[in-house]
């Protein structure tokens, strides 16, 4: 790997989120959270190109324009094989050996922690880098370290072996169940601050992360947010009690095999 190249960032986004329709472009003190979440990414210290890969849809039009607006590049590709999307999106950035997967829900993602994640994978021969391999062992609150960073080779593999429904809509899950890759994690030494929610799923969580960025610095780290929300239970208990890993769970229960894996 070219350890000096800059990592490609790929921020997943659509409009069609059923339980909060247009969310990514939802405005809190006049500014779409994408453009918050991209203002903060951009105050990493590491060399990142971002890109933004939504679908083929007509109403991710919005977002095509958005990103215009502020200066990120956008790719559209599929729909529901979101794995392919970032494959042929990848494909446009040969020169780029190592990508970083954001998604558009997570506004207050930490950029002190994508430089922790970005520093942990450079020092390290790592197919992949995240937060946790198995779901469940979280320990950073949701949506300040949702960050994965994997090389291109590992992303091809998947592209060409995955063959789980599931595996196509969540783009590491073939990572982080081959034992085929070498995969690293950050983490926290306890998970006492893992109950609370700063991701934006539903009604309920954009309340709260409007709150946050109301009350905060677009430049504070999730340790102020976190101290923020201690002293507001009453925001906080808005969305404490939402399941985590909520979509990949049902989606693990209507599995299907939609293409057969060259390797087997």
């Amino acid at each position: 790997m070219k350890k000096e190249n800059a990592i490609l960032c790929i921020i997943q986004a659509r409009m069609g989120s059923t339980r909060l329709p247009g969310k990514v472009l939802k405005e809190v003190n006049g500014m779409s959270l994408l453009e918050y979440q991209v203002r903060r990414i951009r105050q990493a210290k590491n060399k990142i190109q971002i890109v933004l890969a939504t679908s083929l849809g007509k109403e991710n039009d919005a977002i095509e324009h958005e990103c215009k607006k502020i200066g990120v590049s956008c790719f559209r590709g599929s729909e529901n094989d979101v794995l392919d999307r970032f494959y042929q999106c990848a494909l446009r950035y040969p020169e780029y050996d190592a990508i970083m997967r954001l998604t558009a829900d997570c506004p207050l993602v930490d950029p002190g922690l994508i430089d922790r994640f970005i520093d942990y994978f450079n020092k390290g021969d790592y197919d992949y880098v995240g937060p946790s391999v198995e779901f469940g062992n979280e320990t950073f609150p949701e949506g300040v370290a949702e960050i994965e960073i994997f090389t291109k080779d590992a992303l091809n593999r998947s592209a060409e072996e995955a063959g789980l429904a599931s595996e196509r809509e969540h783009l590491t899950l073939y990572m982080r169940n081959s034992p085929s890759f070498k995969k690293g994690v950050v983490s926290l030494e306890n998970n006492v601050n893992a109950k609370y929610r700063l991701t934006v799923d539903n009604p309920e969580d954009f309340e709260v992360v409007s709150f946050v960025i109301i009350h905060s610095d677009i430049t504070d780290g999730y340790e102020k947010h976190i101290a923020l929300l201690k002293t507001h239970p009453e925001i906080s208990q808005k969305n404490i009690d939402v399941p985590r890993n909520e979509g990949l769970g049902k989606s693990l229960k209507n599995d299907r095999v939609v293409r057969k894996n060259p390797k087997e």
